[in-house]
């Protein structure tokens, strides 16, 4: 027996909680796009580059999207088509989850979509997505290959956390 959202919520808690991911993507973008421009800078070098305060606003006057943001969309497209697919039966998450990876992936290295893919999805075609934007090395090597990593295989197992 399979249970839909509709099934537990109604349309108001159904409305309510896209409103609240939304709200949670948007404040994620925002944060990382203010906080890009001191990425990987100590406390005391932006305390001493932007004052006692610190960063209050973008260093540059504009919200860039990060790799990080970007990582964050394809994310949720991920857990939406594996929420879909178990409506239809299928689920695995993780599955899902790697394919939106991998669809983010070729956002880091492509010109632009590939329209002959199908499984882009609204999202994969969204030209604005297609630039390098100074993405971990071990996410990029890690999303290489088709292959997904396992907690007995992980693809990067000497990559260093700190990117």
């Amino acid at each position: 027996m399979t249970t839909t959202a509709a099934a537990v919520w109604g349309r108001t808690e159904q409305q309510d909680f896209r409103a609240r991911v939304r709200g949670c993507l948007l404040g994620a973008a925002v944060g990382d796009a203010v906080g890009a421009g001191v990425h990987r800078r100590t406390l005391e070098e932006i305390r001493t580059a932007h004052g006692e305060t610190g960063l209050v606003e973008p260093p540059d006057g504009t919200l860039p999207v990060t790799a990080a943001t970007q990582m964050s969309l394809f994310t949720v497209d991920g857990l939406i088509r594996a929420h879909v697919r178990r409506d239809g039966g299928v689920w695995h998450p993780p599955t899902e989850i790697h394919r939106a990876h991998l669809r983010w992936a070729a956002t880091q290295r492509d010109w632009g979509p590939d329209e002959r893919r199908h499984d882009n999805g609204w999202l994969g075609r969204q030209e604005w997505l297609y630039a390098r934007r100074d993405a971990p090395r071990a996410c990029l090597t890690g999303l290489g290959d088709e292959r997904l990593g396992t907690l007995d295989r992980p693809k990067n197992p000497e990559a260093d956390d700190s990117g």
